[in-house]
Protein backbone atom coordinates (compact mmCIF):
# COMPACT_ATOMS: atom_id res chain seq x y z
CA UNK A 1 0.00 0.00 0.00
CA UNK A 2 1.64 3.30 -1.32
CA UNK A 3 1.61 5.81 1.95
CA UNK A 4 2.04 9.34 -0.39
CA UNK A 5 2.29 11.61 3.28
CA UNK A 6 4.09 14.51 2.98
CA UNK A 7 7.46 14.78 3.93
CA UNK A 8 8.46 17.55 6.46
CA UNK A 9 11.43 19.37 5.03
CA UNK A 10 13.83 18.06 2.24
CA UNK A 11 17.52 17.00 2.72
CA UNK A 12 19.94 14.52 1.62
CA UNK A 13 21.73 11.34 3.90
CA UNK A 14 25.06 9.58 2.19
CA UNK A 15 27.87 7.50 2.77
CA UNK A 16 30.58 6.53 0.72
CA UNK A 17 33.24 3.83 1.24
CA UNK A 18 36.97 3.94 -0.05
CA UNK A 19 38.80 1.06 -0.14
CA UNK A 20 42.78 0.68 -0.78
CA UNK A 21 44.84 1.38 -2.53
CA UNK A 22 44.17 5.05 -2.89
CA UNK A 23 45.17 7.33 -5.43
CA UNK A 24 46.36 10.67 -4.82
CA UNK A 25 43.94 13.15 -4.20
CA UNK A 26 42.64 14.39 -7.57
CA UNK A 27 39.52 15.82 -9.18
CA UNK A 28 36.95 13.02 -9.32
CA UNK A 29 35.58 11.90 -12.65
CA UNK A 30 33.52 9.17 -13.78
CA UNK A 31 36.40 7.76 -16.04
CA UNK A 32 37.99 6.69 -11.95
CA UNK A 33 35.61 4.31 -11.30
CA UNK A 34 35.00 0.45 -12.04
CA UNK A 35 31.33 -0.74 -13.88
CA UNK A 36 28.57 -0.98 -11.25
CA UNK A 37 28.31 -4.60 -9.78
CA UNK A 38 24.56 -4.93 -8.55
CA UNK A 39 25.08 -8.35 -6.91
CA UNK A 40 27.65 -6.65 -4.77
CA UNK A 41 25.27 -3.99 -4.15
CA UNK A 42 22.29 -6.41 -2.99
CA UNK A 43 24.70 -7.88 -0.33
CA UNK A 44 25.59 -4.64 0.64
CA UNK A 45 22.25 -3.06 1.30
CA UNK A 46 21.46 -6.45 3.11
CA UNK A 47 23.96 -6.24 5.16
CA UNK A 48 23.71 -2.47 6.24
CA UNK A 49 22.68 -1.61 9.58
CA UNK A 50 19.97 0.28 8.91
CA UNK A 51 18.06 -2.16 6.77
CA UNK A 52 16.58 -5.58 7.40
CA UNK A 53 15.19 -6.32 4.66
CA UNK A 54 15.59 -5.96 0.44
CA UNK A 55 12.29 -6.02 -0.59
CA UNK A 56 12.67 -5.56 -4.31
CA UNK A 57 14.73 -4.42 -6.55
CA UNK A 58 14.24 -1.62 -9.12
CA UNK A 59 15.42 0.20 -11.94
CA UNK A 60 19.18 1.66 -12.00
CA UNK A 61 19.25 5.05 -10.72
CA UNK A 62 22.48 7.51 -10.73
CA UNK A 63 24.71 8.93 -8.29
CA UNK A 64 22.79 12.21 -8.48
CA UNK A 65 21.30 12.30 -4.83
CA UNK A 66 17.95 13.20 -4.22
CA UNK A 67 15.43 14.68 -1.32
CA UNK A 68 12.32 12.43 -0.45
CA UNK A 69 8.66 14.16 -1.33
CA UNK A 70 6.14 11.00 0.36
CA UNK A 71 6.41 8.38 3.72
CA UNK A 72 6.62 5.85 0.52
CA UNK A 73 10.21 7.51 -0.36
CA UNK A 74 11.68 7.22 2.64
CA UNK A 75 12.56 3.22 1.93
CA UNK A 76 13.96 3.88 -1.21
CA UNK A 77 17.42 3.08 -0.88
CA UNK A 78 20.41 3.82 -3.70
CA UNK A 79 23.71 1.58 -3.42
CA UNK A 80 26.70 2.11 -6.00
CA UNK A 81 29.34 -0.70 -5.84
CA UNK A 82 32.11 0.82 -7.95
CA UNK A 83 35.12 -1.84 -7.56
CA UNK A 84 36.73 -0.12 -4.93
CA UNK A 85 34.32 2.37 -3.87
CA UNK A 86 31.52 1.74 -2.34
CA UNK A 87 28.19 4.35 -1.64
CA UNK A 88 24.85 4.25 -0.44
CA UNK A 89 22.09 6.89 -0.05
CA UNK A 90 19.81 5.53 2.66
CA UNK A 91 17.20 8.38 4.08
CA UNK A 92 17.62 6.90 7.46
CA UNK A 93 20.70 8.35 8.63
CA UNK A 94 19.20 12.03 8.92
CA UNK A 95 19.46 13.23 12.32
CA UNK A 96 18.37 16.24 14.22
CA UNK A 97 21.06 15.96 16.61
CA UNK A 98 19.47 13.88 18.95
CA UNK A 99 21.17 10.32 18.42
CA UNK A 100 23.86 11.09 15.83
CA UNK A 101 22.47 8.16 13.89
CA UNK A 102 25.28 8.80 10.88
CA UNK A 103 28.14 8.43 12.95
CA UNK A 104 26.66 5.22 14.87
CA UNK A 105 26.27 3.85 11.68
CA UNK A 106 29.42 4.97 9.93
CA UNK A 107 31.20 3.82 13.27
CA UNK A 108 29.52 0.00 12.34
CA UNK A 109 31.44 0.06 9.26
CA UNK A 110 34.56 1.64 10.44
CA UNK A 111 34.87 -1.36 12.69
CA UNK A 112 33.72 -3.68 9.81
CA UNK A 113 36.30 -2.36 7.51
CA UNK A 114 38.55 -0.61 9.06
CA UNK A 115 40.90 -0.34 5.77
CA UNK A 116 38.28 1.87 4.52
CA UNK A 117 37.97 5.87 4.02
CA UNK A 118 34.93 6.19 5.11
CA UNK A 119 33.18 9.84 4.17
CA UNK A 120 29.05 10.48 5.49
CA UNK A 121 27.24 13.43 5.42
CA UNK A 122 23.84 13.70 6.15
CA UNK A 123 21.65 16.91 6.42
CA UNK A 124 17.83 17.71 6.53
CA UNK A 125 16.02 21.35 6.56
CA UNK A 126 12.65 21.90 8.01
CA UNK A 127 13.25 25.92 7.68
CA UNK A 128 16.11 25.44 9.31
CA UNK A 129 19.05 23.21 8.62
CA UNK A 130 20.42 20.60 10.24
CA UNK A 131 24.07 18.53 9.12
CA UNK A 132 26.28 16.02 10.24
CA UNK A 133 29.53 14.89 8.92
CA UNK A 134 31.25 11.63 9.95
CA UNK A 135 34.86 11.08 8.50
CA UNK A 136 36.60 7.73 9.41
CA UNK A 137 40.56 6.72 8.25
CA UNK A 138 42.22 3.54 8.16
CA UNK A 139 45.20 5.25 10.61
CA UNK A 140 42.16 5.77 13.64
CA UNK A 141 41.46 9.23 12.63
CA UNK A 142 38.02 10.51 12.90
CA UNK A 143 35.45 13.76 12.45
CA UNK A 144 32.61 14.22 13.40
CA UNK A 145 30.43 17.22 12.86
CA UNK A 146 27.10 18.37 13.35
CA UNK A 147 24.56 20.85 14.72
CA UNK A 148 22.28 23.84 13.35
CA UNK A 149 24.52 25.96 11.80
CA UNK A 150 22.25 29.07 11.38
CA UNK A 151 21.49 29.23 14.56
CA UNK A 152 25.27 28.53 15.92
CA UNK A 153 24.42 25.49 17.68
CA UNK A 154 27.43 23.01 16.60
CA UNK A 155 29.37 20.50 17.69
CA UNK A 156 33.37 19.49 16.00
CA UNK A 157 34.94 16.36 17.26
CA UNK A 158 38.40 15.58 15.74
CA UNK A 159 40.85 17.55 13.97
CA UNK A 160 40.60 18.40 10.49
CA UNK A 161 43.57 19.89 10.24
CA UNK A 162 44.96 16.43 11.10
CA UNK A 163 42.68 14.82 8.45
CA UNK A 164 43.97 16.46 5.69
CA UNK A 165 47.37 16.53 6.85
CA UNK A 166 47.20 12.18 6.68
CA UNK A 167 45.52 12.63 3.12
CA UNK A 168 48.14 14.82 1.58
CA UNK A 169 45.25 17.55 0.76
CA UNK A 170 46.90 20.62 0.36
CA UNK A 171 45.93 24.11 1.39
CA UNK A 172 45.64 25.52 -1.91
CA UNK A 173 43.15 22.19 -2.91
CA UNK A 174 41.16 23.75 0.13
CA UNK A 175 40.92 27.31 -1.01
CA UNK A 176 40.45 26.41 -4.79
CA UNK A 177 37.11 24.41 -2.77
CA UNK A 178 36.28 27.35 -0.96
CA UNK A 179 37.19 25.63 2.07
CA UNK A 180 38.67 27.81 5.47
CA UNK A 181 39.13 25.44 8.33
CA UNK A 182 39.75 28.02 10.54
CA UNK A 183 36.69 30.05 10.09
CA UNK A 184 34.27 29.17 12.75
CA UNK A 185 33.32 25.42 13.07
CA UNK A 186 29.84 26.43 11.90
CA UNK A 187 30.65 28.24 9.10
CA UNK A 188 32.46 25.84 7.29
CA UNK A 189 30.70 23.29 4.72
CA UNK A 190 31.37 20.34 6.43
CA UNK A 191 29.02 18.16 3.63
CA UNK A 192 31.54 19.65 0.97
CA UNK A 193 34.52 19.30 2.60
CA UNK A 194 34.10 15.15 3.22
CA UNK A 195 33.21 14.94 -0.64
CA UNK A 196 36.42 16.80 -0.94
CA UNK A 197 38.38 14.20 1.22
CA UNK A 198 36.86 11.42 -1.15
CA UNK A 199 38.20 13.01 -4.51
CA UNK A 200 39.61 10.83 -7.02
CA UNK A 201 36.53 8.42 -5.66
CA UNK A 202 33.67 11.15 -4.53
CA UNK A 203 30.63 9.78 -6.49
CA UNK A 204 28.18 11.78 -5.86
CA UNK A 205 26.30 14.48 -8.80
CA UNK A 206 27.57 11.65 -11.33
CA UNK A 207 24.87 11.25 -13.62
CA UNK A 208 27.01 8.86 -15.71
CA UNK A 209 27.46 6.09 -12.52
CA UNK A 210 24.56 3.89 -12.30
CA UNK A 211 23.65 2.32 -8.80
CA UNK A 212 21.46 -0.34 -7.60
CA UNK A 213 17.62 1.12 -6.16
CA UNK A 214 16.15 -0.79 -3.38
CA UNK A 215 13.00 -0.46 -1.95
CA UNK A 216 13.76 -1.92 1.61
CA UNK A 217 12.23 -2.66 4.96
CA UNK A 218 14.13 -0.53 7.86
CA UNK A 219 15.28 -2.35 11.18
CA UNK A 220 12.40 -1.25 13.44
CA UNK A 221 14.64 1.43 15.09
CA UNK A 222 15.47 3.05 12.14
CA UNK A 223 12.05 3.01 11.26
CA UNK A 224 11.08 4.68 14.44
CA UNK A 225 13.60 6.94 14.26
CA UNK A 226 13.10 8.03 10.43
CA UNK A 227 9.57 8.76 10.57
CA UNK A 228 9.77 11.00 13.72
CA UNK A 229 12.42 13.17 11.97
CA UNK A 230 10.90 13.24 8.60
CA UNK A 231 7.17 13.08 9.42
CA UNK A 232 7.49 15.29 12.70
CA UNK A 233 4.52 17.46 12.62
CA UNK A 234 2.73 15.55 9.20
CA UNK A 235 -1.20 14.79 10.10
Amino acid sequence: MIDDREVNGHGESTIALVLPPFRPHSRSSPANFAPHDPARARAFAEAFPTIEAVLEELPHTNAVSTSPHTRDDLDLVAVGCWGDVIAISDFALADDGLDWTLLNVTSALAERHPEARIIGAANIDRGENHDETAVHLPCGLKLHTEGWPAVDQFHIEGDPHAIVRALGISTEALAAAYIDLDEEPSSVPWEHFGRQLLDPYNPWGFAQLRMSYFRVRHTEEATLHMEDIWLAGVD
